[in-house]
């Protein structure tokens, strides 16, 4: 079992193998010696230039904190795939390769075999057999010979299923199409234990991967590239992939704008797959993240997205009158799973108390009134009145359009606290259409995911103010420190 797993990581940690020495050459490849005529060079494939300057910063201890945008068909699952193989043989450890979902992690790297240089090569089989002391199929963790363990894992069941590892080094792959908890969650464990990590993706629309790269690209710390099929080539500058490759895929019915993002590195602000792409858009440009913002001696809100087997999210905002209007400040966030209500509204409570505010109504959806949280006794609303809480119920939107047009309209008035709402403002950037394979078009219903639980909470707080349920005076913004 992975639990199993881990306390064995523990006791490797200072573990040197005895089996073979071990050295780089100038581009960082990895030569281990068995005997006098035993030499194996890692990775056993050949690499492209660009995949050997990455190589070198990560080797090279140039930087630990890499994000990398390349374009598909450019080996990035390949050469980070090498990378955690590297650092696994040189430093005994755990060492993780995240994906979406456990389909893709099994799908992709535990069963996959990709084309090299014409040739199939299986994942696993880019680790030498005689490295390998054990494999387990279910948990998709391999043991080397030296202790060190690597584990393939999907994040979709539960993204902070990785809390209480203590990894030397994780791979995200296909960052973008990611729950960002994934990320957040092992940055403290990270920086403890001097470990490194590195997340590779094309872009997705604006969403967190994108803001991530925009926001360290200049920081010392990190490594972040954005590359396209023209600035990744060969010794001779001629490109891998050629604009011919691209023009094949146009022709097929690829869209222009998934063209220019997925080869071009260009991302294009469009709603044909992200609902709220323009308004998110709008929200950054208009610098309407702020820090330390919130309403002092004003009410605050929570509105409810309930979740019994799956996540519940709260949504807590305070308003402004402006000119009649009231205009959502989004404070806070609270997003979990598998607890009872009264360990929510306890979260709310001490979240107002923590910042000296006054709390004032729950929200509920519709289903507020026939849902109840992990037990069968009594509904949502019911509860909330036993614990003294004032709860009211907003009525369910007439139509799913009308629902997203509402919250698009809506988020031109937000604004955000910037160190409390991040998770809600990942979950709105991502929201996404449902994809046809069958028709290849997308259709007009969200794919449900990670992002769905927090646009349900916010649409909850639409729909109370379009409603009039929230009635507001005006008071003055104060920005606490």
């Amino acid at each position: 079992m992975i639990s199993d797993t881990l306390e064995m990581v523990e006791d490797v940690k200072t573990l040197k193998s005895s089996i073979f020495t071990h050295e780089h050459d100038e581009d960082f490849n990895l030569y281990l010696k068995f005997g006098e005529n035993d030499i194996l060079k890692i990775p056993i494939i050949p690499l492209r230039p660009y995949q050997l300057d990455l190589q070198k910063i990560l080797f090279g201890k140039v930087s630990k904190r890499i994000l990398i945008e390349w374009p598909r068909r450019a080996g990035k699952e390949v050469i980070t795939w090498n990378f955690l193989i590297h650092a696994a043989i040189i430093e005994p450890g755990m060492y993780i390769m995240t994906y979406p979902t456990n389909v893709r992690a099994r799908k992709i790297l535990w069963q996959g075999a990709p084309l090299i240089n014409g040739v199939s090569t299986k994942f696993l089989d880019m680790i030498p057999k005689k490295l390998i002391a054990k494999k387990n199929d279910s948990d998709m963790t391999i043991e080397l010979v030296n202790g060190s363990i690597i584990w393939i894992v999907g994040c979709d069941i539960d993204p902070e299923k990785l809390r209480g590892t203590n990894p030397r080094g994780i791979i995200y792959s296909e960052l973008a199409f990611s729950d960002p908890r994934v990320v957040y969650a092992m940055f403290p464990v990270l920086r403890e234990n001097g470990g490194w990590m590195v997340g590779q993706s094309t872009f997705d629309g604006m969403n967190h991967f994108f803001q991530m790269i925009k926001s360290n690209m200049n920081d010392p710390l990190w490594h972040c590239r954005i590359e396209s099929i023209n600035t990744l080539v060969d010794e001779n500058g001629n490109p891998y992939i050629t604009d011919e490759d691209v023009d094949e895929d146009r022709r097929a019915g690829m869209p222009e704008y998934l063209i220019q993002q997925e080869y071009y590195g260009n991302v294009q602000i469009n709603e044909e797959t992200k609902y709220f792409a323009i308004a998110i858009n709008k929200i950054y440009e208009t610098e309407r993240i702020i820090s330390g913002l919130m309403l002092e001696n004003k009410n605050v809100y929570a509105f409810y997205d309930i979740g019994v087997s799956d996540c519940a999210a709260i949504t807590l905002a305070q308003f402004e009158n402006i000119n009649g209007k009231l205009w959502p400040i989004i404070i806070g966030y609270i997003e979990n799973n598998n607890r009872a209500l009264q360990f929510y509204v306890n979260e709310i409570r001490q979240f107002c108390n923590r910042y000296g505010l006054i709390f004032h109504t729950h929200f509920t959806p519709h289903d507020g009134k026939n849902r109840n949280f992990n037990d069968n006794l009594k509904i949502t609303n019911d509860y909330l009145s036993d614990m003294g809480e004032k709860g009211i119920t907003v009525n369910r939107p007439n139509s799913h359009k009308v629902a997203i047009e509402l919250i698009r309209q809506t988020l031109y008035r937000t604004k955000f606290n910037k160190e409390n709402t991040q998770r809600l403002i990942d979950a709105l950037s991502s929201y996404e259409k449902e994809y046809d394979e069958k028709m290849l078009k997308f259709k007009d219903t969200p794919v449900h995911n990670w992002a769905s639980h927090g646009v349900k909470s916010y649409q909850t707080m639409c729909l109370a103010l379009e409603k009039g349920l929230i009635i507001e005076t005006t008071y003055d913004v104060i920005y606490l420190d």
